[in-house]
C-alpha cells in the first residue's frame, strides 16, 4: 500500500453540487502537466468543505508539494491569518447580510469585507448598499478575487480588495474595456466556449482561480452581449458583467438613494 505523506489544502474551491469527479480529473491533469519532470509516485485529489485537498507521495514529494502551493496558492487556517498579507478569497452568500460581503479564504472561518470598507474602496464613500455596489462591480457567489487582510479581532477577520485588482477594473473601465465574469467553469470549458462561438479573439481571458475567470472585452464588444453566446457551452456557468453604464450610475440621483440596510 502506497503512503501518501504529504497532504495539504490549496486555495482552490469547487463547490459541491457541480460534477466535482469531472473537474478534479480535469485539475488534476493541469497538476500532472505542471510536474513534469518531477518524481512523484501518486497525485490523488478531494474536496473537504469545497476545499481541495491533495495528497502526494514520491521522491519528490516535497518539491512537488512546494511547486503546487506557489502555483494555486496553499490554505492556511484561521488562527495563521495575518494582518497585510495577501490572499485568493471566494465570495460567498452574496447578499445574504447588508453589512458587507463575506469571502471565504481560510480553513475555519470567513472573512468579511465590511460595508464601510466597500464604500471607502469602491464608491468614494457614497452611501449605497452592499448590493448596489456589487452590481456595479459584478460581485457573484463564487467569484475568486485578491484580498488584503487588514483587521483580525476576536470577532473575526476583516478584508479589503486589493488595490492592484480594483485599479485594474477602473483602468479598463476608464479605456471602454467591458468585463465579463464568469463562474463555475473550468479553464478548458471556457476556452472551447470562446472558440466554438468565434469569440476567442474578442476578449483576453485572465484567470482568476480554477473556476473563476475575467475576460476582458476589445473595444466595441459588449460583454452582455456574450452571455447568450457562450451560456449554451457552459451549462452552470454563472455570468456577471462590468462596464462604463454600471460606474456612470455613480453620479446618477436615485442611485445614490439606496438604503443602507
Amino acid at each position: 500500500m502506497i503512503n501518501l505523506t504529504r497532504e495539504f489544502f490549496i486555495q482552490e474551491m469547487i463547490p459541491e453540487d457541480l460534477n466535482v469527479d469531472a473537474i478534479l480529473e480535469e485539475l488534476g491533469w493541469e497538476i500532472m502537466q505542471l510536474m513534469r519532470g518531477i518524481e512523484i509516485e501518486t497525485l490523488d485529489l478531494d474536496i473537504e468543505d469545497s476545499w481541495v485537498k491533495v495528497r502526494v507521495s514520491g521522491a519528490d514529494e516535497g518539491a512537488a508539494e512546494n511547486l503546487i502551493s506557489r502555483t494555486y496558492g496553499k490554505l492556511k487556517r484561521a488562527e495563521e491569518a495575518r494582518v497585510g498579507e495577501s490572499l485568493k478569497g471566494f465570495i460567498t452568500d452574496l447578499g445574504e447580510v447588508g453589512y458587507g460581503i463575506y469571502f471565504k479564504a481560510f480553513i475555519g472561518k470567513d472573512c468579511l469585507y465590511p460595508l464601510y470598507e466597500m464604500r471607502r474602496q469602491l464608491v468614494d464613500n457614497m452611501k449605497l448598499s452592499t448590493r448596489a455596489i456589487a452590481n456595479i462591480y459584478g460581485f457573484m457567489n463564487d467569484m475568486s478575487m485578491e484580498i488584503n487582510v487588514t483587521k483580525i479581532d476576536e470577532k473575526g477577520i476583516y478584508i479589503s480588495l486589493s488595490p492592484k485588482q480594483v485599479r485594474m477594473i477602473r483602468d479598463m473601465v476608464n479605456m471602454g474595456r467591458e468585463i465579463l465574469m464568469i463562474v463555475r467553469a473550468t479553464p478548458k470549458q471556457v476556452k472551447r466556449a470562446l472558440n466554438r462561438t468565434g469569440h476567442s479573439r474578442d476578449v483576453s481571458l485572465i484567470r482568476k482561480s480554477f473556476l473563476s475567470h475575467m475576460l476582458i472585452c476589445k473595444r466595441k464588444t459588449q460583454a452582455k452581449g456574450l452571455i447568450p453566446r457562450l451560456g449554451p457551452y457552459l451549462p452552470g456557468a454563472k455570468f456577471s458583467t462590468i462596464s462604463k453604464d454600471k460606474f456612470s450610475k455613480l453620479t446618477e440621483v436615485n442611485f445614490l438613494n439606496h438604503s443602507t440596510q
